[in-house]
């Protein structure tokens, strides 16, 4: 008489229930690992993003340094900063609510376009710039997206998590 070659019901019962368990075990952590890589990410494109404004910060203080401050494009007060595309940026009111202009400014654009020069992708953003040095900055990969990246400070360091980049307060994340 021939052995019948296979698997019975119940080894096949006992692989699907460990299969099942470590999948139970790994599944929440993957998230976890997801999580942590993405606002990692972000944090690094905010990190990009301060040196860049920062870079452009001392190009205007170069160039606007012999100029009346009431004509200084950044000036010697708060200045917040808001880019999500060429339609939507610009320097916003001191809520860091709306923006001071109804359109963006040639100013505005050019100061964005210099910060966009060093990002290698499209980035929501804002920043934060007092007397010519930025102060902080918080990014995300589009405007509703729920990882917000921040420099200096981190939102993990600061103990915040902002709903998005446009509701973002600033002053949390100054060192």
């Amino acid at each position: 008489m021939k052995k019948k070659k296979g698997f019975s019901l119940i080894e096949l019962i006992v692989v699907i229930a460990i299969i099942s368990i470590l999948m139970a075990i790994l599944i929440p952590s993957w998230g976890y690992f997801i999580r942590r890589s993405r606002e990692r990410s972000a944090n690094a494109k905010a990190r990009i993003i301060f040196n860049a404004a920062q870079n452009a910060c001392t190009e205007y203080m170069q160039s606007e340094k012999n100029i009346a401050e009431a004509s200084r494009y950044i000036g010697s007060g708060d200045f917040l900063f808001y880019w999500e595309s060429e339609a939507k940026c610009g320097e916003l009111d001191a809520t860091g609510t709306a923006f001071a202009n109804t359109s963006p400014s040639a100013d505005d654009l050019k100061f964005g376009r210099k910060v966009n020069k060093i990002i290698d992708d499209m980035v929501v953003y804002k920043i934060y710039v007092k007397n010519y040095k930025v102060q902080s900055v918080t990014c995300s990969r589009f405007d509703d997206d729920r990882y917000v990246g921040a420099y200096p400070k981190s939102c993990d360091v600061a103990g915040v998590q902002p709903a998005n980049v446009w509701a973002s307060e600033m002053t949390d994340f100054v060192v």
